[in-house]
């Protein structure tokens, strides 16, 4: 009897240990957007408890999160990239400052919207797919995990950890689970949110978010692999039902399947962090919320231990992390296939990507992104294969050739006379060189432009562009100046800037450019001496033809064209001006007679901009430039402020004279605060010293003559408050300019107020 019992003791000792033993564990991650961050924290708080995670699944955002830790990373670098400022630039699509290629930009110009058709096809114009561009996420994921699929072989079972995430093919109305395959497209599938990211096609089909049809995949991990126990993390919740004016509620409804966020008890547990509501986007509060997930998560370890006796210590995790870390090849490229160009095309594009042999990943970054500066692409999707035989690895790059004809509309609708309507056309064509056909055209009472443009892109070593280009301005400052009828200031003022301009354009890396041209044109003046004038008087006339050879470097990491508040601006640079002045008096003219006056001058000029970053909310600006020239005057005072260098910092001034702020050789200094509230609004402050080196005065009859050296200066301040819409930014404005007798001004606007370059700029 005493050996039956040891035997019966020792069986049932057995039996409760094999129990043990074979008690395997589920995390199920929801889909939910920036909110999925929560998932990071509740994977650090049961490693840190040795909880163990045998099987993982998830959708959306809970794929990314799950399909990384699968992959062999651990919480903490998980917790690196996702509270990353690269992995938010990921997530809005924008692209790294370092890789912004200002090289390639063509001139910012007025647009609210552009429409992109091929010539052949022009009526059937294609909305965009896509909000957020994908090319940054699809390179970090080519980067990040393509070493994976070779240790897994691509069998999501030999993964660190066992894998499952959801997408959904919409044509056949089904979830797709992925279970063998490369890692990252299965990922990029789970998460194509529709309208906000581009869908993808895997196996011919196109696959969106696999919250469509199953946001938390709780039946797939019963399914797949029967765990004894689930831990289930859900940030997510269904959406409310349609109501009759909101057509978003009708578009989720009619998209989104609802889920059940349910665990059974038997089961396992379910989870809820405290989340705030975000936009799908938004991981600028990453770090909270992956608090939040591991604070829920820790209130529930004393319950999960209570049903998962089993403990993974984290010598033997991070053995097994290790041994499978050890079977990823390091990403090192060998060749570049191209697909989607033709053989023109294809040597354009390995000029850019020019090889060396092999290369690692990150080395093909900068060709990489240099490549989508390029206006003539609009996407790149990249993938790699495992060449066993070499041991290195084959880039397969999928080009997607933008439309070759783009029209833009835009301009600026304002409660002053600035009003303009803003056309352009852009023509593209990629062969053995980019070539980039430009004509716009602003229509307004102030401004009336003309532009031609011609450029065309060498893909050598060293790459460059030759442009050519021709201008025609007129701006109108009669009806622009009526706060200003008090001053000594003309009313009526016309300019009229004719000009051809030649360059050659070199990058100085990757944010800067170096351009060397020429100009040459004639700029026309037309003028009143004096307010005092009547319809039969007729305008002094100043001719200038000129020819001006320069150089300039430019550096602009901006990110707005106007208002901006983030970034860097550096624009350094030198011309020779030679050129004949023709003046030819009206009735209002002290004068009778014409005159002809050659001038030779030079110029130099250098403006700096800067944002610096003091809270999430606020931040400072500077902003400053040199001007100095030995220019000589013109035959009178108002044909020499029409042709000096203005103050333009503020863009309603773009619309006004402003003698005072005018002048050959100057220095200025601004200082801007900006409090950002939301995304897309922002509280302006900005305050500005204008220091002439010698003002312009006006002596007897008219005649110009210089003041002292540095006797005064002028202040400008501007407070305005902006919204950054999808179209352009609408503001309204209070400017404050010191001496003169009705200083303030306040305007409305919405669009830009931007204008084609002058020919002396």
């Amino acid at each position: 009897m005493q050996r039956l019992r040891s035997i019966f003791i020792a069986l049932l000792c057995l039996s409760l240990a094999q129990a043990a033993f074979s008690q395997r564990v589920g995390v199920v991650l929801s889909g939910g957007g920036a909110k999925g961050v929560a998932h990071v924290g509740l994977l650090k708080a049961l490693e840190e408890h040795n909880i163990p995670i045998d099987y993982i699944a998830g959708t959306s955002m809970g794929a990314i999160i799950g399909g990384m830790y699968a992959s062999g990373f651990s919480p903490d670098s998980i917790e690196k990239i996702v509270t990353s400022a690269e992995f938010q630039s990921w997530a809005l699509g924008t692209i790294d400052e370092e890789y912004n290629f200002y090289f390639k930009q063509l001139p910012q110009n007025a647009s609210w919207i552009s429409l992109k058709f091929t010539v052949d096809s022009i009526w059937q114009h294609q909305l965009p797919t896509s909000l957020v561009s994908p090319v940054q996420m699809d390179f970090a994921g080519v980067q990040y995990l393509s070493a994976v699929n070779v240790a897994s072989r691509e069998n999501f079972d030999s993964l660190f950890i066992p894998f499952r995430c959801v997408a959904a093919d919409i044509e056949r109305k089904v979830p797709v689970v992925f279970r063998r395959g490369k890692i990252y497209p299965a990922i990029r599938a789970s998460m194509t949110y529709p309208f906000v990211f581009r869908p993808i096609r895997i196996d011919g089909r196109l696959l969106f978010d696999g919250g469509i049809y199953n946001n938390f995949p709780v039946d797939v991990m019963i399914e797949d692999f029967n765990p004894d126990y689930i831990i289930g993390s859900v940030v997510a919740q269904n959406f409310q039902p349609p109501t009759e004016d909101n057509i978003r509620s009708h578009l989720e409804n009619l998209l989104v399947f609802q889920t059940e966020y349910n665990i059974s008890p038997e089961s396992g547990i379910l989870i809820r962090p405290d989340i705030p509501q975000v936009n799908v986007t938004d991981f600028s509060q990453s770090r909270s919320i992956l608090d939040s997930g591991y604070v829920a998560t820790l209130q529930v370890i004393a319950e999960i231990k209570e049903r998962v006796s089993r403990e993974v210590t984290t010598a033997e995790r991070e053995t097994k992390r290790k041994a499978f870390t050890d079977k990823k090849p390091p990403v090192v490229v060998d060749r570049i296939f191209l697909r989607g160009v033709n053989e023109a095309q294809m040597d354009y594009v390995y000029k850019i990507l020019y090889e060396r042999k092999p290369k690692p990943i990150e080395e093909i970054k900068v060709e990489y992104f240099k490549l989508l500066a390029e206006e003539h692409i609009e996407l790149i999707v990249p993938t790699v294969e495992f060449n066993r035989n070499t041991g290195y690895y084959d880039l397969y790059l999928d080009i997607t050739l933008d439309k070759n004809l783009v029209l833009q509309f835009g301009g600026n609708v304002s409660s002053s006379p600035v009003n303009t309507t803003f056309l352009e056309a852009q023509y593209r064509h990629l062969g053995f060189k980019a070539y980039t056909g430009v004509a716009n055209a602003f229509i307004g009472r102030f401004y009336n432009s003309v532009y031609l443009m011609g450029r065309m892109g060498f893909p050598t070593t060293l790459p460059f562009f030759l442009q050519g280009s021709y201008t025609l301005n007129n701006f109108n400052f009669f009806q622009t100046n009526t706060l200003f009828f008090q001053d000594q200031t003309p009313a009526y003022l016309r300019i009229n800037q004719n000009f051809l301009n030649l360059k050659a354009g070199f990058p100085a890396r990757y944010t800067g450019k170096i351009l060397i041209g020429a100009t040459t044109g004639i700029t026309r003046h037309s003028y009143y001496q004096t307010n005092q004038f009547a319809r039969t008087d007729t305008t002094d006339r100043t001719n200038f033809t000129f020819f001006s050879p320069y150089v300039v470097f430019e550096r602009s990491t901006l990110n707005r064209k106007q208002y901006a508040h983030q970034g860097t601006f550096l624009s350094i640079g030198g011309r020779f001006v030679t050129g004949l002045e023709q003046h030819t008096p009206g009735t209002t003219s002290p004068l009778f007679a014409g005159s002809r006056k050659k001038h030779d001058w030079w110029q130099i000029r250098a403006e700096y901009q800067n944002y610096f970053t003091r809270t999430q909310d606020i931040r400072l600006g500077l902003h400053s430039e040199i001007k100095l020239s030995n220019k000589s005057l013109f035959s009178n005072h108002t044909s020499s402020l029409l042709t000096a260098p203005a103050f333009d910092y503020v863009p309603e001034t773009r619309g006004i004279f402003l003698p005072k702020y005018r002048a050959n050789s100057f220095a200025t200094l601004g200082l801007k605060g900006i409090y950002t509230f939301g995304r897309n609004a922002d509280f302006r402050l900005e305050g500005y010293i204008f220091q002439p080196f010698r003002e312009i005065r006006r002596g007897p009859d008219n005649v110009p003559y210089l003041g002292k050296a540095l006797e005064k200066r002028y202040f400008l301040l501007s407070s305005s408050l902006v919204g950054n819409t999808p179209l352009g930014p609408a503001s309204i404005t209070l400017n404050y300019f010191h001496n003169y007798e009705v200083p303030f001004s306040i305007s409305l606007n919405f669009g830009y107020l931007i204008f084609n370059q002058g020919p002396l700029h």
